[in-house]
């Protein structure tokens, strides 16, 4: 007879009502995708003095741009692909791709001079390694038209200048994804500066809104210094079960953070260590609930609305379908009722926002 077993699942839904989560404890990867004859393949830097020597001159310059930052924080690494220049490559960026699967990445960047067609397959790699749990986010000059995807963050810039230099969007991205990869868990991205950035596109305060209403990543200048306008993604889209505030690259971070730590936990200290009996569920209870007090802590969730159970309405599911006589059992013997191969949680909070849109009255005594 055949059998319907496959890989062990490890499905994680999130949820406007009761958001899945899962987290990482770490933060801020950032990757970036250059060009060149020499040093090809993967580099993970912790400084900008490891910087491969033999890259070119241009290819060194946007790799440090990464560990810039912000005044918020920097990236804790960056690992830098470099991809063969060499004409007649047309696998070159695909296999380097494979390669980045292996890394945990927040935020990728690069080339600074991709086609549509290369952006395009980078936006499709990214979104099938969100599919599968993983929390990479693309930073990319925005195309034709928008991503709308709260993994993929189109940067609408094309005047961008540092003194008499033109800072190309696709260079431009680079710092960004450094940017982005450096601010706090509990921080926005927003007005987030650049200050060697001298000069931006020039929009009305009605383009700037019409572009962030439009999930684009803008700068401005308010005469002193550069700095992101509004720290959005290209969602405009909002999913049925989905939240206006996915569109806020914050919350996307803090949707992501959970997402690395249930998948990490449950892969690397769970899945198949233990027998599926009810004690041990509570063992990843109980990791998931530390977990989250701490990000309640660090501004990620809301204070006191977190939790995490055994999910006693999919237990039930799962037993009836199963075959099993419920109805005389009471509610804790079917939380603890052994489930084969299958744990079933439910867990959830608020995800919080940063102080980003302000209000105040002056009364003249």
């Amino acid at each position: 007879m055949a059998t319907n077993i496959g890989l062990p699942a490890l499905t994680l839904a999130f949820k406007a009502a009761a958001k899945t989560v899962a987290n990482r404890t770490k933060r801020g990867v950032a990757a970036v995708i250059v060009r060149d004859t020499a040093a090809l393949g993967v580099h993970v830097l912790r400084t900008a003095a490891q910087i491969p020597s033999t890259l070119g001159a241009a290819n060194q310059a946007l790799i440090e741009s990464v560990f810039t930052g912000s005044d918020r924080g920097m990236p804790s690494q960056v690992i830098a692909l470099v991809i063969s220049s060499a004409s007649g490559e047309n696998t070159a960026l695909a296999d380097g791709l494979s390669l980045l699967a292996g890394h945990s990445i927040d935020y990728l960047a690069g080339p600074a001079d991709a086609d549509a067609g290369e952006l395009t397959a980078i936006a499709a790699w990214v979104k099938a390694q969100r599919a599968a749990y993983r929390t990479v986010k693309l930073v990319r000059p925005v195309g034709s038209s928008g991503s709308d995807d709260m993994g993929i963050i189109d940067v609408e810039e094309t005047g961008a200048y540092s003194g008499d230099t033109a800072v190309s969007a696709g260079a431009l991205c680079f710092r960004l994804a450094g940017i982005l990869a450096g601010i706090p868990m509990g921080e926005s991205s927003t007005y987030a500066a650049l200050p060697e950035i001298t000069a931006v596109t020039e929009r009305t305060t009605a383009q700037q809104n019409t572009a962030i209403s439009n999930g684009k990543l803008i700068l401005i200048h308010d005469g002193l210094q550069a700095k992101i306008a509004r720290g959005v993604n290209s969602l405009v889209t909002i999913p049925s079960e989905g939240k206006e505030d996915w569109s806020k690259i914050k919350i996307v971070e803090g949707m992501d953070l959970i997402t690395y730590f249930l998948r990490t936990t449950i892969e690397n200290d769970y899945m198949g260590r233990y027998p599926n009996l009810y004690d041990n569920k509570q063992l990843l209870v109980a990791a998931v609930s530390d977990y989250f007090t701490e990000l309640e802590k660090a501004g990620v969730l809301s204070p006191g609305e977190s939790y995490a159970q055994v999910d006693y309405n999919a237990q039930l599911a799962w037993m009836q379908a199963q075959g099993v006589d419920t109805s005389t059992m009471t509610e804790q013997q079917i939380r603890t009722y052994q489930t084969g191969s299958y744990v079933f949680l439910a867990y959830g909070g608020r995800l919080v926002d940063a102080m980003e849109d302000f209000q105040g009255t002056f009364t003249n005594l």
